[in-house]
């Protein structure tokens, strides 16, 4: 009579055959002609070889039900190997063992492809200088690392990534590509060196249009978290995105005074401002490297029931509402913040 003999790897252990009598276990150990002593087959992902040990009273052959595990026998151990599972999913594979009408059966596990880096989706450094950032990188599976570009490197070692950057003397940020591959996937990452002080911040010009075309500007100096405008004294809040390396203008802001009123800043478009501290605009980078000048044109962002193209100031009383606004200051269409940059060498 055949008998089985089950063995269960799980990601934490391996439990062998437990017989449900004293009885069970005597018949079971005294009448099989083939047992298993040691065995190693719970894989990673990555491609993988392992064993298992058998003792046996006569010849012995191995099967397996799946495609992707192939074994073979070599004296009392048999050869397991298993390709790299490129799926997020783990799999299993029966692999049998037999010896004249005894088998035993051997549970081959291969877990799912594990690939993160804790830099996220994309790599940004606030950094011109010259340096190097790590990561931590949690994967299963072998990789090689490579760059489109000759001002980073990069490189795995272990559970880290470091990307290594040369400095950085263009005037503007730089953005390259990281490529990650194994034997069965691939993917890539946006590398990204700037530096907010020498990149974004500095003097400049707030140039918009009035409502007749005529082109005007306000002199201007940029940092991290506003806009002063000297010639008003007025200073317009703004916050820096430093994964999309852009300013974004809450609506509405106060500026400064003129005369007895509050100046607010107010974004509007299509005829109609609006009041809603919900509503924001954003300044959005550009580059003319020819000219030296790196351009933060107002854009719309969606958070309005109409698109923002205009930037508005008034004389209000209070908190800008209806009954507080007092006069229009200065209409601004299409403003943009032109920067001028001092370094532009390659």
């Amino acid at each position: 009579m055949k008998k089985y003999i089950y063995l269960f790897l799980t990601i934490s252990c391996l439990t062998g055959l437990v017989a449900c009598s004293d009885d069970d276990n005597e018949y079971v150990s005294g009448s099989s002609s083939i047992q298993i002593v040691s065995s190693d087959v719970l894989f990673q992902a990555a491609a993988s070889e392992g064993t298992v040990v058998f003792s046996a009273t006569g010849d012995v052959t191995v099967s397996t039900d799946r495609d992707w595990c192939t074994a073979s026998i070599s004296g009392n151990t048999v050869n397991v190997s298993v390709p790299e599972n490129g799926n997020l999913e783990g799999r299993a594979a029966l692999l049998t063992l037999y010896c004249g009408s005894d088998s035993v059966n051997v549970s081959v596990q291969q877990t799912g492809l594990v690939f993160q880096v804790s830099a996220g989706s994309s790599i940004i450094t606030d950094s011109n200088e010259a340096h190097s950032v790590t990561y931590d990188v949690n994967t299963n599976v072998n990789l090689t690392i490579s760059t489109d570009s000759d001002w980073f490197t990069a490189s795995v070692d272990g559970d880290e990534l470091t990307v290594t950057f040369q400095e950085n003397t263009t005037g503007y940020p730089r953005t390259g590509s990281l490529t990650y591959a194994s034997e069965t996937f691939s993917g890539s990452m946006d590398v990204t060196q700037y530096s907010l002080e020498e990149n974004f911040t500095g003097t400049c010009y707030l140039v918009y249009y009035n409502s007749s075309g005529s082109m005007y500007y306000l002199n201007g100096e940029l940092s991290s978290s506003a806009l002063y405008l000297p010639d008003l004294d007025w200073t317009l809040p703004l916050s820096f995105d430093s994964e999309a390396l852009k300013y974004v203008l809450s609506n509405p802001e106060l500026v400064g005074t003129y005369e007895d009123y509050y100046v607010y800043s107010i974004l509007g478009g299509g005829g109609y401002i609006t009041y809603l501290t919900s509503v924001s605009a954003e300044w959005i980078p550009s580059y003319d490297k020819e000219n030296s000048v790196t351009y933060f044109d107002l854009t719309d962002n969606g958070s309005w029931t109409r698109t923002v193209e205009r930037l508005y100031f008034y004389a209000c009383t209070g908190f800008p509402s209806s009954s507080t606004r007092v006069r229009s200051l200065i209409s601004m269409y299409y403003p943009s913040i032109w920067l001028f940059n001092e370094t532009t060498t390659e």
